[in-house]
């Protein structure tokens, strides 16, 4: 005999107030409340409005506890814009960056230069807001010193310093 949703939240064992005070998501938050209420014997029309969503989503609800417990309540995957970089290629792109950075000879890659490298060597197209979007993703957001020109003499430098006379 297939058990209906509202009779098996209400015959639960599960503490769905205590979770839902536990609980960091206010989305997931929200659903275990819908459950507390039902499990106290409240209408779905009641527990609706008194938590200000459709009769129909509080049934959805019941049903998704029903068929796959708690962790049918969570957001499915899939919700949401697609970035435009694959998630799968991040460490990939990690790798050409780095190899790029090791082969220059001064200097650091710029936003400019790695939006060509996603758009020659991936073949995705995208703006260069992206580029930077993806690069705090990835952890290649720094903050970096003045780059060092390849034939500069770090003691010429020094040498000029200390011999260099200020005008009054």
């Amino acid at each position: 005999m297939l058990l209906s949703a509202h009779s098996t939240v209400v015959n639960s064992d599960i503490d769905f107030l205590a979770l839902s005070k536990k609980e960091k998501n206010p989305r997931m938050r929200i659903r275990l409340l819908v459950l507390a209420h039902i499990k106290d014997g409240t209408s779905y029309r009641k527990v609706a409005k008194m938590l200000k969503t459709s009769a129909h989503s509080v049934q959805t609800y019941a049903n998704e506890f029903r068929d796959s417990g708690i962790d049918g309540l969570r957001d499915k995957e899939g919700r949401g814009r697609k970035p435009n970089f694959p998630k799968d290629k991040e460490k990939e792109l990690e790798k050409v960056i780095l190899e790029k950075q090791k082969k220059r000879s001064g200097g650091r890659l710029t936003g400019s230069d790695v939006h060509k490298i996603v758009n020659e060597d991936f073949g995705i197209g995208c703006a260069l807001r992206t580029i930077y979007d993806l690069l705090r993703r990835i952890n290649f957001v720094c903050i970096s010193s003045r780059s060092k020109h390849p034939k500069s003499d770090q003691k010429a430098q020094e040498d000029f310093k200390k011999n260099f006379k200020k005008k009054n």
